[in-house]
């Protein structure tokens, strides 16, 4: 059996990295971290450079005509000349719930140990925390990150941060790996691009990336018509079946 998570290089990962940060994200409220990862991956077209393995892999895999088989836990390169290199963790999976800090413990170990300046992490914040209808974003840093943070107000005392991403701050806290958590408000109860799309665009700030996000507001966008037509022939049903029990 498989005792620990281990890192599977496929012959292109640098022993040591040179002004570069680690993106990642879970599959948590919203699928923010989610879709901001894959959208990074998708959008940039960093290499391919490894994967992570774990004694209880999850038992799905997905396949792309471009990439071909994607595993759970992969990990993605892309150098840099101007701003920031970038290690993208595209987790298409969560860790098995007994592998989970393990798992963070891995990601964070391996990170220092390749000199890995900071590592960034998405998720998402429930639209009912808002103290203001206008804001966007809360974050939350370890003790350790000194570097630029989002102009907006870190996460209000008291609430929680809960998952794998809780898992991963906590690595990054104790094994002092300077980490920044990006949280955008978002719809909990569904997949969220506009969120993403706002999580990505301050990342880009913090790290010097031009990062054109349309295609997630595209999607949002396509996503809010979706429901409210929905919600539009729900309310035509309901009024119907009104009628039809008052005449009855």
């Amino acid at each position: 059996m498989i005792k620990k998570a281990f890192y599977v290089d496929l012959g292109k990962t640098p022993q040591k990295f040179e002004n570069t940060v680690m993106v990642t994200g879970f599959m948590g409220f919203g699928l923010v971290g989610y879709i901001t990862v894959d959208y990074l991956v998708n959008k940039l077209k960093p290499e391919k450079i490894g994967y992570i393995v774990t004694r209880f892999m999850p038992d799905q895999v997905s396949y792309s005509e471009e990439r071909g088989l994607e595993l759970p836990f992969e990990m993605y390169y892309l150098k840099r000349d101007e701003g920031k290199s970038l290690v993208i963790l595209h987790n298409r999976w969560i860790p098995h719930a007994l592998d989970r800090f393990a798992y963070a413990r891995f990601v964070v170990k391996w990170a220092k140990k390749r000199n890995v300046e900071a590592l960034y992490a998405f998720g998402g914040l429930d639209n009912s925390y808002k103290e203001d209808p206008n804001e966007k974003l809360r974050w939350v840093k370890t003790s350790s990150y000194q570097g630029p943070l989002p102009e907006a107000m870190p996460m209000k005392g008291g609430l929680k941060i809960v998952g794998p991403l809780a898992h991963l701050l906590e690595a990054a806290e104790i094994w002092k790996l300077p980490a920044l958590a990006l949280l955008p408000f978002c719809e909990s109860t569904r997949q969220d691009p506009r969120a993403s799309a706002v999580g990505l665009e301050v990342f880009s700030g913090l790290v010097g990336l031009e990062l054109d996000t349309s295609e997630l507001i595209e999607r949002a966008e396509q996503i809010e018509k979706e429901l409210e037509t929905l919600r539009q022939m729900m309310m035509t049903s309901a009024t119907t079946s009104g009628r039809e029990s008052h005449y009855m």
